[in-house]
């Protein structure tokens, strides 16, 4: 008997645990329907994030190559205009002439001569002055070696009336072929040459050298040349074309002492007290 209340006993307790008293059933579906929501929009979102980070550094990428571009076209721009500017100033920048000094042998005053303004000068202003340079010293110097072509050449640049005037000089009873003969040398050295003008002034010294040593050489005179020059037909012989290649011809020709540089004794008639006579020479009108 006590055998079966016992095995009674632990049947009921065996069927309380096995029956628990539960609480009521809850569905799980729609939350975890929601969380998986959620979870897509979270990927979704972050995807979304990760394509703007990216697109936004290939932008910034872009960017920087583009001002990169601009800065490479703008110092190259640069560079272009420097070369371009430093090649400009060799062309224009030239050193400026040389200052020119005339010394005057007598006073020992020093003068600057006037250089070419803007280191340019015309290619018709250097003819006419070279051609003045050459006739003026073959019409003033003198040399009994020599007197024929320089009388040739100065004929030849000379116009009708200084032709007359010269040739008379030359031939003359006071001109050179009379008065110095084979004893003197006239030597004839321009100096500066000024327009006014079609009409020039063209300083000049002449340095008379008398050919016997026992005789004393007088000191040099400055004298000033006022030449009206013209431009006529090319020559049509050689031998005239070597001597006067571009017509110049000298219409008026006048020679006057420069004072500025005569001996503080000297005198308007041309010789200096005391000094030796200087022989004639030019035969200006």
């Amino acid at each position: 008997m006590p055998a079966l209340i016992r095995q009674w006993f632990a049947a009921a307790t065996t069927g309380r645990r096995r029956l628990p008293v539960s609480a009521p059933a809850v569905s799980t579906e729609p939350l975890q329907a929601k969380v998986t929501a959620d979870e897509r929009d979270a990927v979704a979102w972050y995807l979304k994030q990760a394509q703007n980070f990216e697109r936004f550094k290939v932008q910034a990428a872009e960017e920087k190559a583009r001002i990169a571009d601009r800065r490479s076209i703008l110092s190259g721009g640069i560079t272009l205009a420097a070369v371009f500017g430093m090649g400009a100033l060799g062309l224009l920048k030239r050193p400026n002439p040389p200052a020119v000094l005339r010394v005057n042998d007598v006073t020992g005053k020093v003068d600057v001569l006037p250089t070419t303004a803007n280191g340019r000068i015309s290619f018709t202003e250097k003819t006419d002055r070279h051609d003045l340079h050459t006739y003026v010293e073959l019409r003033e110097s003198y040399d009994w070696e020599t007197i024929q072509d320089a009388h040739s050449a100065v004929m030849l640049m000379s116009g009708d009336q200084e032709k007359s005037a010269y040739d008379t000089f030359i031939r003359g009873p006071s001109g050179p072929l009379k008065m110095l003969k084979d004893k003197w040398r006239v030597i004839a050295k321009v100096g500066s040459i000024t327009f006014v003008g079609s009409t020039a002034q063209v300083f000049f010294s002449r340095q008379a050298i008398p050919l016997n040593v026992a005789v004393r050489r007088p000191d040099p005179t400055y004298w000033i040349a006022t030449v009206a020059f013209a431009r006529v037909n090319v020559p049509e012989k050689q031998d005239e074309q070597d001597i006067d290649p571009d017509g110049f011809r000298c219409t008026s020709y006048i020679v006057t002492r420069d004072w500025t540089r005569a001996p503080a004794d000297a005198t308007p008639d041309g010789a200096a007290s005391g000094a030796a006579t200087a022989p004639p020479a030019g035969g200006a009108t």
